[in-house]
């Protein structure tokens, strides 16, 4: 509407003028030798009063480009922002030179003038100094500044100025051309009447051009300046596919070396991406195929992400919309990753529990076995593969867990160097001889909080994907430095808090990753080996166990050139705790007794007989409630063995506490194959709690229970003679 608007006023202008303009010529053909020079001496006075009255538009047009330069930069921070005001700065002295020469001699005017010169200096002043202070303060000081109103007051006063100065030469250009009316009356009075019409016709005619061109001009750069401000790239094109407008967010989509000049076929020249505009060109075909809007989503040869939306217009042209959908679908890729995550949690927890009761009986029941198998070997070999088997299923249950956050630890604040050191023997040994492993540990390394146990695991699994990766051998470098994500690396990692981390980094020389692969390479069972080498479940064991110590895991690989794997762990500022020696030799038998509480009868079962083997004396209890009777009854109980999931108002937590009520001194040894929320909180055990993970063998049995009961009553081990 208001570009018709704008229209109407330009036609109505030029019909104003045109009547008086047959009269003006009748005049000029009539009075051509006699005011000649007066006419040329009234015209060339008119010309400055016209000079002057645009000099004051476009000093009034600077200092508003000035201000609007300034607000952008201060909402926006950006430097870009900024143009108009280094514009309007670079372009006010000449314009002020030009309005002192138009008004040279008029003296009121020269002082007017040069008391907009003082408003105008103030103004830019406040405008610089806001400006300096968003720089080197930030925005809360450069708004101390707009807030005391003194750029407010300065633009007041500088448009009272200018419209005092326009006022003047407009009064000054109307005294002349009544004075040239007035000369001509003298001359022929009989063109007075034809005169004051033409006058008036060209004056109205031209203030309503000047008017409607201005407000059209100003119009135009409201609309650009706000197509600009949006962040989708918009271009609007006629029915040839001629470029009508774009907007600077379409042109960086399109790449900067394209041609893109309004009234230019689309697309023409060379553009950074060929896919894309063949892909315009589809959609363009399609849309006016079938006469309705096209959406379609291209992904660029840089690994952008853009959505096209083709449009089009009632006159048989079009509009296309491109908006970068890229952090969007990052976003929604690490969502979908987290969901998975979610859910190969859940139903990790929901077949661990009773696979892992499975795979105490069957371990136990195998130890067991072989006991009685004596000194047949054929029956002591089948036992011990069947026993390597049930190992196997072990890990690959302790692995699921870990990548879904899931596993029990103990962390420690602790140094990385030394448990890295610990560590390199048992590494070298891993990727054998002929990968030369190489470690460096930066000065003044922070502390971080691990479970020593789970992380040289980590460690190892990374080492032997390295191993596999350099078949005929190669180099692994091992790193421990300090290290700090800031606010750029957290922006483009959704996941990850900026702050302080110490970073493990490994590398290796091997075949390295594609980006197939890199993307695939934490998805669980996800595996680059032969089948029946690899579960694929070892990057994610670490993957797991990084993001379940608050950590952030990064991977750089290319093909032919090897690959690294970070692992990014949060500083801890705690001291460094101090481990606890283990005991000397620990007694795995016994003949104290206990009171073994597991709803499984098989596994109850299984479990009594290892204990009675290592000499214990066995209660047993299918629940929390026959449990807790058996305690009421003074029987006398030396350790509790029990449980954690179980059915019926008493879980294994809640029926050790009310045992502690009865008997403070009573030793507690939690077991589990999914120990949920009960003993375990944001992945790390209660302090305090003796867990021992199903599935485990008669030795594991026997040496955890000797290390509770043997332990002194602030927890550390006891120094017991070994049988």
């Amino acid at each position: 509407m208001r570009g018709w608007s704008t229209r109407a006023e330009i036609i109505l202008a030029l019909l104003v003028g045109a009547v008086p303009l047959v009269i003006v010529v009748a005049i000029v053909t009539v009075q051509l030798t006699r005011n000649v020079p007066e006419a040329q001496q009234a015209r060339a006075d008119t010309l400055l009063d016209f000079e002057a009255i645009r000099a004051v538009t476009a000093v009034d047009e600077a200092i508003q480009d000035a201000e609007r330069g300034q607000r952008g930069f201060l909402i926006t921070g950006r430097e870009d922002y900024l143009e108009p005001y280094k514009r309007a700065k670079d372009r006010l002295p000449l314009l002020m030179q030009n309005l002192q020469t138009a008004t040279a001699g008029n003296l009121e005017q020269q002082q007017r003038i040069l008391q907009l010169q003082a408003h105008i200096t103030t103004k830019m002043n406040e405008l610089a100094s806001t400006i300096e202070l968003m720089r080197s303060s930030g925005y809360p000081a450069a708004k101390g500044i707009v807030e005391t109103d003194l750029g407010r007051q300065a633009m007041t006063e500088i448009g009272a100025d200018l419209a005092a100065i326009s006022d003047a030469e407009s009064a000054r250009l109307s005294v002349r051309l009544k004075g040239a009316s007035a000369a001509d009356a003298r001359l022929v009075s009989t063109f007075i009447a034809g005169s004051v019409v033409s006058l008036l016709g060209l004056l109205l005619g031209a203030a309503l051009l000047v008017g409607a061109v201005r407000r059209a001009t100003v119009s135009e750069r409201v609309l650009k300046a706000t197509i600009d401000s949006v962040r989708e790239g918009v271009a609007a094109f006629d029915s040839r596919g001629r470029l009508r407008a774009l907007n600077a967010s379409f042109a960086v989509a399109m790449g900067s070396s394209a041609d893109m000049t309004v009234g230019s076929p689309f697309p023409a020249g060379r553009l950074d991406d060929a896919a894309m505009a063949e892909r315009l060109r589809e959609l363009a075909a399609s849309s006016r195929a079938n006469g309705r809007p096209v959406l379609s989503e291209f992904a660029t040869a840089n690994g952008k992400h853009i959505e096209i939306f083709h449009r089009p217009a009632d006159d048989g042209g079009y509009v296309v919309t491109l908006l970068d959908v890229t952090e969007r679908r990052r976003n929604e890729a690490a969502l979908r990753q987290a969901q998975t995550l979610e859910s190969v949690g859940r139903m990790t927890g929901g077949i661990a529990h009773d696979f892992n009761n499975l795979l105490t009986v069957i371990i136990g029941g195998l130890g067991l076995l072989r006991g009685m198998a004596g000194r047949d070997d054929r029956a002591r070999q089948r036992i011990d593969m069947m026993m390597t088997a049930a190992d196997r299923a072990t890990r690959l249950v302790r692995q699921l867990l870990a990548f879904a956050r899931r596993q029990p630890l103990r962390p420690q604040t602790i140094n990385l160097a030394p448990v890295i050191q610990e560590a390199l023997p048992l590494l070298r040994r891993a990727v054998g001889e002929f990968v030369t492993v190489e470690c460096a540990v930066g000065a003044g390394l922070w502390n971080t909080t691990v479970d020593p146990a789970e992380f040289q695991a980590a460690v190892l699994n990374l080492a032997i994907n390295s191993r596999d990766a350099m078949p005929d051998g190669g180099k692994l470098t091992i790193e421990l430095t300090n290290a700090t994500l800031d606010e750029a690396y957290a922006a483009q990692h959704a996941e990850v808090l900026p702050g302080q981390y110490v970073l493990f980094a490994i590398t290796d020389t091997g075949a390295g990753m594609d980006a197939g692969t890199m993307a695939q390479a934490l998805d669980p069972f996800f595996t680059t080996k032969p089948p029946g080498e690899g579960t694929g479940l070892g990057l994610p064991q670490v993957y797991g166990l990084v993001k379940q110590l608050g950590g952030h895991l990064k991977i750089y690989s290319e093909p032919g050139q090897g690959t690294t794997v970070k692992l990014y762990l949060p500083r801890s500022l705690a001291l460094e705790t101090a481990s606890s020696l283990p005991a000397a030799r620990m007694t795995v038998t016994g003949r104290e007794t206990v009171l073994l509480v597991d709803d499984d009868d098989i596994v109850r079962a299984t479990v009594s007989a290892m204990l009675a083997e290592l000499g214990y004396t066995v209660i047993e209890a299918p629940g929390g409630t026959e449990a807790l009777a058996i305690l009421q009854q003074g029987e006398k109980i030396d350790l509790l063995f029990t449980d954690v999931v179980m059915p019926g108002p008493l879980s294994g937590r809640k029926l050790a506490d009310e045992a502690r009520k009865l008997d403070p001194t009573l030793r507690v040894l939690y077991t589990s194959g999914y120990t949920e929320n009960a003993i375990v909180h944001h992945g790390q055990l209660d302090p305090g709690v003796e867990l021992l993970s199903k599935p485990y063998s008669r030795d594991e049995l026997g040496a955890k229970l000797r290390r509770v009961l043997d332990a002194r009553p602030d927890g550390s081990a006891a120094s017991v003679a070994g049988s």
